[in-house]
């Protein structure tokens, strides 16, 4: 297959280029080589002057159409060919006409250059995708062998056959999975490839997948249910081929990863009629439901015992728990095979802010109320908000860009922005199938597109977006008030409380022993609780300085990126990604992450970091020095959405959506009027501020960046 392979892809130019006619003609009379330079013009004169007739072809029988497609190009030189294209195919130039040495049409010479627009062109004029070479491939096993899932969506809306074998059997699914693209095998089994089908020696996808040796391609084949026993012609099973190509790895981990044993039998259960912990709804309560028995058992032991004893044994007992979650994410669904794609850390906040409420009530307040009862108001207020935004936050739809209702609206889609000239990863999400809305992202974790996409929060489980966005905001600024207040009625409560008779302690003076021995579970608890004062208090500094500049996290991050020092590059931290890595952040929030089947995705090198560094990611010192140094960038690139701050602020505050409710999915405000960012696809209008703006341009926006930092 890679010989066959390689012969598929090299069409090679020389095997290409017109044959010689034994007469050199001038460059201006030589339709051929006008046709390679992509002049319409001296074509346009050689045609009307009756020199070539517009069926011309050499002993190849290669035509201008042909030649047009022959080599990759900058941008402008694709469009000068489209247009040139388009003009010859008006003109009456045959679109199903095959030549040079592999036979084949021009559609397909424009597939093996990836030129979809070019395609599309000879599509609708009349291409027949069914066509075949010389070596028994069509249009679909060409554009499959460069893996461009743009070019592959365009020809899977046609009437030609996913499943189609070439001579020896391969179907397109067979060489995506052999070719190792794994965007590639997942469009095409979401598309409905058939995944048992076999060669002419009993290859399946898989047995391809391994002598590629791709995990990603391997571990989705057996997502989708490939036969993991399945035997070729030679009786090899996919663990023969793996050993015999050298992928045993792969294989062993994308059978892992799937809830497989490496002899590809199901992992059995260690209890048996426990079945149901493989469930998702169960995993998502056990989760979210651990962190309440972790934090009251570790809060227990380091206020009850000696600190020499108390530290080792909780920092034991939360590693046990810890373990015992990472055994059960062992038959997870393989979306739910990392403990950050879970709700164990919006468990571990709701847990706190559980036992806050349960000890203030219980203890705290009884000493407090008549000393400090507007304190006491100001914790209880603040606790309520706080519990109530944060569960909006949480179960409330984001703002999801609606998907197609059917095959026939992503056809629509797709054929709309090919009319555009935007069929592209900015506009087009290839694995919604929908029309990318402006500021909207596809989140890996919530498997959609949100509206208006802030970030994915993993201390609400969920993304932050145009549905949401104050919500969580307002859970932020109602937590830091929250804690704080809790701080002050836990130092006045401490001074309420009598002397206990043994004030010795181990590391403590003995004044500050004296202090933490009248209620020490408070004081651990009031401690916990002031270090989430860190990413709190960033998080809404953050937040505050986006919404004034009327730009979201990940467009802050993306411009840092692409416009400030090396120092900021690592702009995402666990409290705004969940991860503490720029790669890490990177994969989880863009849509296809380093995608070997698109153009210009290239994966990232990875450094080794320092303490310092990866202390800094943690507690989100990376994301405020970002955040700030991209709002001082931000004035000098301009922003379509900045209304100025007051506007900016207005917009955000003052929108008629319910602040105890939900919204329309989408609406907001932009400049005082209403608008739904699930149907917004142009760059709102510029404005012009009377007289000079601050950035010298008469208040002129200019579109943000649309590069994906990946």
């Amino acid at each position: 297959m890679a010989n066959e392979a390689d012969g598929a892809n090299n069409m090679e130019l020389d095997q290409m280029k017109p044959a010689d006619d034994g007469v050199k003609l001038p460059l201006h009379e030589d339709i051929m080589q006008l046709a390679m330079l992509g002049e319409l013009g001296p074509i346009q004169k050689l045609l009307d002057e009756g020199r070539y007739t517009i069926t011309h072809k050499d002993e190849q029988g290669i035509t201008p159409l042909h030649v047009l497609n022959l080599r990759s190009e900058d941008w402008a030189a694709i469009n000068n060919h489209y247009a040139l294209c388009k003009y010859l195919v008006e003109r009456g130039a045959e679109v199903n006409i095959k030549g040079g040495d592999s036979s084949a049409t021009p559609a397909m010479w424009a597939a093996q250059r990836c030129h979809y627009y070019v395609v599309n062109l000879f599509l609708q004029n009349g291409a027949d995708p069914s066509i075949t070479d010389t070596q028994g491939y069509n249009i679909l096993h060409l554009a499959t062998f460069d893996g461009n899932v743009f070019l592959l969506i365009l020809l899977l809306q046609q009437s030609v056959s996913l499943d189609a074998p070439d001579p020896q059997g391969h179907t397109c699914l067979m060489w995506a999975a052999y070719k190792g693209f794994p965007a590639v095998v997942d469009l095409f089994l979401r598309w409905g490839a058939n995944i048992h089908s076999v060669d002419d020696d009993g290859f399946t996808a898989l047995h391809w997948a391994l002598v590629k040796g791709n995990s990603a391609c391997i571990q989705k084949l057996i997502e989708y249910g490939c036969d993991r026993f399945a035997k070729t012609k030679s009786h090899k099973t996919p663990a023969v081929t793996a050993e015999e190509m050298g992928s045993v790895g792969p294989w062993h981990r994308a059978l892992k990863e799937c809830g497989f044993r490496d002899d590809g039998n199901p992992k059995q259960l260690p209890v048996p009629g426990v079945s149901f912990i493989k469930t998702r709804s169960f995993l998502n309560r056990f989760f979210f439901l651990c962190p309440f028995v972790l934090l009251i058992v570790v809060f227990s032991i380091l206020s009850r015992m000696v600190i020499y004893a108390a530290v080792p044994i909780a920092l034991f007992l939360a590693y046990t728990l810890q373990y015992i979650a990472q055994q059960v994410l062992l038959w997870a669904p393989t979306d739910m095979k990392h403990i950050q794609k879970t709700p164990y850390l919006a468990g571990i906040f709701a847990a706190t802010l559980f036992w806050v409420g349960v000890r203030w009530l219980i203890y705290v307040l009884p000493t407090t109320y008549k000393s400090n009862f507007f304190s006491n108001v100001i914790f209880i207020s603040a606790y309520v908000l706080c519990t109530y935004f944060y569960a909006i936050s949480m179960v409330e739809d984001p703002g999801y860009v609606p998907k197609p209702a059917s095959r026939s609206h992503q056809k629509s889609i797709v054929d709309e922005l090919l009319g555009l000239w935007k069929f592209d990863e900015q506009n087009f999400c290839v694995h919604c199938m929908i029309r990318m809305p402006l500021r909207a992202k596809h989140c890996r974790r919530c498997a959609r597109c949100v509206a208006k996409h802030d970030h994915h929060c993993p201390w609400i489980h969920n993304c932050v977006g145009a549905n949401n966005h104050r919500h969580f905001f307002l859970y932020v600024i109602t937590l830091d008030i929250g804690i704080l207040s809790f701080v002050f009625l836990t130092w006045n409560h401490l001074e309420k409380l009598p002397v206990p008779a043994n004030s010795q302690c181990n590391v403590l003076s003995t004044a500050l022993c004296g202090i933490v021995l009248r209620d020490t579970y408070t004081v651990v608890l009031a401690i916990w609780s002031s270090l989430q004062l860190v990413w709190v208090t960033m998080l809404m500094t953050v937040q505050f300085i986006q919404i004034a500049r009327a730009v979201t996290t990940f467009e802050s991050m993306r411009g840092n990126v692409h416009h400030t020092s090396q120092a900021s590059e690592a702009v995402t931290s666990m409290m705004t990604s969940g991860t503490t890595s720029m790669s890490g952040a990177q994969l989880t929030n863009t849509g296809m992450g380093p995608d070997p089947a698109v153009p210009g995705h290239k994966p990232h090198s990875h450094r080794e970091e320092g303490f310092f560094t990866q202390w800094k990611k943690l507690l989100g010192l990376d994301t405020f020095v970002a955040t700030a140094q991209g709002s001082a960038g931000s004035r000098r690139r301009g922003n379509p959405f900045s209304r100025g701050i007051f506007m900016n602020c207005r917009d955000f505050w003052c929108d008629p959506a319910p602040y105890f409710g939900r919204r329309e999915t989408g609406a907001a405000m932009l400049g005082g009027d209403i608008v739904n960012y699930t149907r917004m696809y142009e760059t709102p209008a510029r404005m012009k501020h009377r007289g000079q703006s601050q950035d010298g341009d008469g208040g002129m926006y200019h579109s943000v960046e649309s590069d994906d930092p990946v």
